[in-house]
């Protein structure tokens, strides 16, 4: 019975990794395949895609993108942790409340918060704002949720035991907090911060609306090329009777 069962949790095992990886090596099929059909060919494989990613319509646009996702990470982790610290930890009047309202842009689908930045800027005349300001600003409002939820959850999580002691010991509370609180909730704030970059970076409703012409992020000629290719397929599946009809 024993071995039964120890068989059949290998088998489960290897199930899921096999679910977990087969998707991985058909993306890397994909990305050596010679044209944009996959091929599982090793001998007909090649890497000149990688090659292509060193041209400067890629390389300008990835390194915009990572200037903004590491901006925008810092700014949702410092307000996150500033927020999480008087919602959770302190417990301010109206703490479930404050709390509320910090987590309801996850309420709001992206295209709608991008769809209202622009109008919010074009009403205001803050047309010097659309491009990097605004789509650093524009992440921050859709970081944010995600960053005080995780920083909070971590304050949940604080031992007040600790406070306590360090308070009878004549500690002040900005060396209960620099030595205490800070040092054990690091994970939650570093949590936070690289889903707001991960967020940030392949963000793409958000920084359709907002981008200046000439200066995408990374996601937005990702999706061009994607969407062109997609229809050069479908156009070439389509056959000629169907266009003898739209005739």
């Amino acid at each position: 019975m024993n071995r039964i069962v120890s068989g059949l949790f290998w088998v489960s095992i290897a199930l899921v990794m096999a679910f977990i990886t087969l998707p991985l090596i058909v993306v890397m099929a994909a990305s050596l395949s010679p044209s944009s059909r996959v091929t599982l060919v090793p001998w007909e494989w090649t890497v000149r895609w990688y090659g292509d990613l060193m041209a400067r319509r890629w390389i300008d646009p990835f390194i915009l993108s990572a200037q903004i996702a590491i901006l925008v990470s810092l700014i949702s982790g410092v307000l996150g942790l500033l927020a999480a610290y008087v919602v959770a930890f302190e417990k301010c009047p109206g703490h479930a409340t404050i709390m509320s309202f910090l987590l309801s842009p996850l309420a709001v689908p992206q295209i709608v918060k991008g769809v209202a930045i622009v109008l919010f800027l074009s009403s205001a005349g803050l047309y010097r704002w659309v491009g990097t300001p605004g789509l650093v600003a524009a992440h921050i409002i859709l970081t944010l949720p995600f960053a005080v939820r995780m920083i909070a959850t971590a304050m949940f999580n604080f031992d007040k035991n600790l406070d306590r002691a360090g308070q009878s010991t004549g500690a002040t509370k900005a060396q209960r907090i620099r030595h205490l609180l800070l040092p054990i909730i690091k994970p939650g704030v570093f949590s936070g911060m690289t889903f707001a970059f991960i967020i940030s970076f392949n963000n793409i409703p958000l920084s359709v609306f907002l981008v200046r012409p000439g200066k995408p992020p990374c996601p937005s000629p990702s999706l061009t090329i994607s969407n062109t290719a997609s229809i050069r397929c479908w156009l070439r599946s389509m056959s000629p009777r169907c266009f003898s009809c739209w005739r």
